[in-house]
């Protein structure tokens, strides 16, 4: 339908601007003829019936173009159409010469005039032809930008759900992990993971086909995986949270402080003897959102390939991929000072649920 739309487009436009534009010249160099000027009525009736003759023609050239631009390259249907374009000046002219006698303006017979008479409706008709081509030309040219741009953002949704993909299973391992430790010991307490399990998978399943949360929805499902650890490791974790209220309505991207939670556990527990203090501080200054998760131990920087002991620095990295897409110019930082490792986010601008349909599809 759209299509049909921007070919009927296509047609009133380069008949309309290609005849009147002719028409427009044709009456005024007619009736400013200093040899033989008719005035101004007999050049507008005389052309306006050459005019309608253009139009009957012209539109069915631009049905035919339509056609046969399927069955031939568009270089060989162009100059069918050129050497063409004489005999539909012909029958431009037979449709003028009837018109014109009903109306009582038939011209004189002159022998062999006719043939050369069909000339002057070859130039309206070319006028025409290269208009549409033009019109069409633009037409083709933003359909192939849409369909880019469609392109892209389906590739970039591919990223962002192969991304997620990745993440999940990291979670997911980790809490079976945790459970398989527990049971045979404190039954009670497995059971209690898997009531924070099937609350944190929960929330993944509410937004499988989402690209961004809110802060709100990222931490109650980290609040979920942070009591599963702190059931498994009661004597060696310990969590503060600093939450601003306004930042509570910001988008980030899924799993973002949850990738953040993880690292800071896991290479806690590696390099700190003694209680691991997670600290979450989560702020929005001036339409900026600072994400700043620390953890006692230290950095554990990564090899020549980019990875780090006893793991792969997958979710990191994924992490940057998935900020890269929300916003180009994110700022992330992981530093070490005085026995704390800081992980910082910090987005440019806070984007709120108004904004979610641009980027969850």
């Amino acid at each position: 339908m759209k299509q049909n739309k921007h070919i009927a487009a296509q047609l009133f436009a380069a008949q309309f601007i290609g005849v009147f534009v002719w028409f427009l010249i044709t009456v005024v160099q007619w009736s400013n003829n200093p040899k033989a000027s008719p005035g101004i009525s007999i050049p507008l009736i005389v052309r306006g019936v050459e005019a309608i003759a253009v139009l009957i023609i012209s539109g069915g050239m631009i049905f035919v173009i339509n056609k046969i631009r399927v069955l031939f390259k568009p270089f060989i249907a162009r100059l069918l159409l050129l050497a063409l374009i004489y005999l539909l000046a012909i029958a431009a002219n037979l449709i003028s010469l009837a018109l014109r006698g009903m109306l009582g303006y038939a011209p004189p017979k002159i022998d062999g005039y006719f043939f050369i008479q069909s000339l002057h409706f070859y130039i309206p008709l070319l006028l025409v032809f290269v208009i549409y081509y033009l019109v069409r030309n633009r037409f083709e040219l933003q359909s192939e930008r849409e369909d880019k741009l469609r392109a892209e953002g389906l590739a970039q949704q591919a990223k962002w759900m192969m991304l997620r993909y990745q993440v999940n299973p990291h979670f997911l391992f980790n809490a079976l992990n945790s459970i398989r430790a527990l049971i045979g010991h404190n039954d009670e307490k497995a059971r209690e993971i898997v009531t924070k399990m099937s609350e944190y998978f929960r929330y993944s399943l509410s937004v499988e086909k989402r690209s961004l949360v809110t802060v709100k929805e990222e931490m109650n499902a980290v609040e979920n995986y942070l009591a599963i650890q702190i059931i498994r490791f009661p004597d060696r974790l310990k969590v503060i949270q600093k939450i601003d209220e306004g930042a509570m309505d910001c988008l980030v991207p899924v799993f973002t402080i949850q990738t953040l939670i993880e690292n800071a556990i896991k290479y806690g527990m590696k390099t700190h003897e003694g209680v691991v203090e997670i600290a979450i501080i989560i702020s929005r200054e001036k339409g900026k959102l600072k994400i700043h998760i620390s953890n006692s131990g230290r950095l554990v920087a990564p090899d020549d390939r980019g990875m780090r002991e006893d793991g792969t620095n997958t979710g990191i990295e994924n992490l940057k991929k998935r900020l890269f897409f929300m916003d180009n110019s994110y700022q992330f930082q992981l530093t070490e000072d005085n026995g704390q490792v800081h992980a910082s986010v910090m987005l440019n601008y806070c984007k709120s649920n108004e904004d979610l349909e641009d980027y969850n599809h």
